[in-house]
């Protein structure tokens, strides 16, 4: 789940509420009385709910509160970007990024450049799956196996810089520096990041400039730190830097307490130098070193014909959409979403992506004024959609061959992803399903809910939205989405 830095966020709420809330104890033990107490909670303090439950099978609408209002919908967004994707490609589709060398070999020397053909796949070199973190290892042991002992040349990722995506339509400029915020680039490496750590020696000066390093070792990046030690709590942020690359940022460290170590994962511009640099550390450490381009080389023999190298492949789609919904990776719901316009109208850009996505949802029977969407990943503060629309997005994908792979992307309450610090019980342990999205002020949840013993309705999907926040609010979102899950599974809906 991504944290903004420019605005609080609502806490993570404790399980028991101060003395000054009302009783929100339902008056009887079914839904609507249970949601009545919560809502009403929430709602006299300024805040606005609004829900969507309807039986996962039919569609038919168990319970309904303010489910045609618009909020922005945040993360869960991307339930409907991972929903379009799934459903123009198939769960079993994958990225394949063909690797090229351009230029002659002539006694194991490579006269040329390795060349990459871009193709959008967002987990190139990712550290999340084994077969795309050793991307640079796969390109270098290809080289090895062609009898290459020393090279003379570049790698370079063809027409990287042909599409530019920096920041999407609304989205936050004080977002830019971090990881959550990374470009979707039409070549993306490593999720276009890196971590700077910050570290002082125990007895150091707290005023004193800090250690920094960078991981991974081959990445370049400035980084210009400045050190508070009038700070009231620890904290790192870091901003873009104005006219020039690199961050600036201030590591706020409190001068009676005066923390050892911090880190960020920060976005990066350029992942075409970061991959290069990669290739190049990963062809060193087999004893392949480059040459400089101002070495005296012999002249080629033969002229310079592009020849295949290696082809990088990517999990399998149904493998992506879990990572992006279970984790909330933005640049992997942006990624998705440009590729999905590209398969339905032969572009990529966000404004194919928003013709794309609303002709999408006429195909779902999903009107506009139900769901506006601008963006992939929900970060966009131009998105606009109702509880009623979300749920449709995921009624109406169950009912399709990929549902099972959209469900199975869940985060599961109490188990894994952004619900995976959330309480269960033993009746409601395995049983929610829900995508979380957060923005200031805003919470929202969608998904599935298991309900054993109800024949009659025994899996519903909802979604419960809720706008106006603040951290002060005597009902936290996250309690009242815990009581509200935990009603969908226990008690009558009616």
């Amino acid at each position: 789940m991504r944290r903004v830095p420019f605005a609080s966020l609502l806490l993570v709420a404790p399980l028991l509420l101060s003395g000054c809330l009302r009783d929100t104890r339902p008056e009887g033990d079914t839904l609507p009385s249970l949601a009545r107490a919560l809502f009403d909670t929430l709602e006299a303090e300024g805040a606005l709910a609004s829900a969507y439950v309807v039986d996962a099978r039919t569609g038919e609408p168990l319970y309904t509160h303010r489910e045609h209002v618009r909020l922005l919908p945040a993360s869960t967004l991307k339930v409907v970007s991972t929903a379009s994707v799934l459903a123009a490609l198939g769960p079993d589709f994958r990225f394949q990024t063909p690797v090229s060398l351009e230029g002659t070999l002539t006694g194991g020397l490579f006269l040329g450049n390795i060349v990459v053909d871009p193709v959008g796949d967002p987990s190139l070199g990712s550290w999340r799956f084994p077969e795309t973190a050793l991307a640079c290892e796969q390109v270098a042991d290809a080289l090895q196996a062609r009898g290459i002992r020393q090279w003379r040349g570049q790698v370079r990722v063809r027409g990287a810089r042909d599409a530019e995506f920096r920041l999407g339509p609304g989205w936050a400029w004080d977002d830019a520096a971090y990881a959550y915020s990374a470009a979707p680039t039409a070549f993306v490496f490593r999720e276009n990041v890196v971590d700077l750590a910050l570290s002082r020696p125990e007895g150091a000066d707290c005023a004193q400039p800090p250690m920094v390093q960078v991981t991974p070792p081959f990445a370049t990046l400035t980084a210009v730190v400045s050190v508070d030690t009038n700070a009231e709590r620890p904290t790192l942020a870091c901003v873009r830097q104005r006219g020039g690359p690199g961050v600036r940022c201030l590591w706020r460290s409190p001068a009676r307490s005066c923390p050892r170590s911090a880190a960020v994962r920060l976005a990066v511009d350029e992942p075409e130098a970061l991959f290069a640099a990669c290739v190049e550390a990963a062809l060193l450490q087999r004893g392949i070193p480059r040459l400089p381009m101002t070495l005296e080389a012999p002249t080629p023999s033969l002229p310079a014909v592009p020849a295949p190298l290696v082809t990088l492949v990517s999990p399998p789609l149904s493998e992506l959409v879990k990572v992006t919904n279970k984790e909330s990776l933005n640049l992997y719901a942006e990624r998705l979403g440009l590729r999905f316009a590209r398969e339905r109208t032969g572009a990529e850009s966000y404004g194919a992506l928003r013709t794309a996505l609303t002709e999408e949802l006429a195909r779902r029977g999903i009107p506009s004024r139900d769901l506006r969407p601008v963006d992939g990943s929900g970060l966009s503060r131009y998105n606009l959609a109702t509880a009623r629309g979300l749920v449709r997005v995921i009624f109406t994908s169950l009912r399709e061959a990929y549902g099972a792979a959209l469900l199975d992307s869940l985060p599961v309450a109490g188990l894994d992803g952004t619900l995976a610090g959330r309480p269960v019980t033993a009746d409601t342990a395995g049983r929610v399903r829900a995508k979380t999205g957060t923005l200031s002020g805003q919470r929202c949840f969608v998904g599935v809910v298991d309900r054993p013993g109800d024949t009659r309705h025994p899996r519903v999907v909802f979604a419960l939205m809720l706008g106006n926040m603040d951290e002060g609010t005597a009902l936290p979102a996250n309690t009242a989405f815990d009581r509200f899950a935990e009603g969908l599974v226990t008690l009558p809906l009616r």
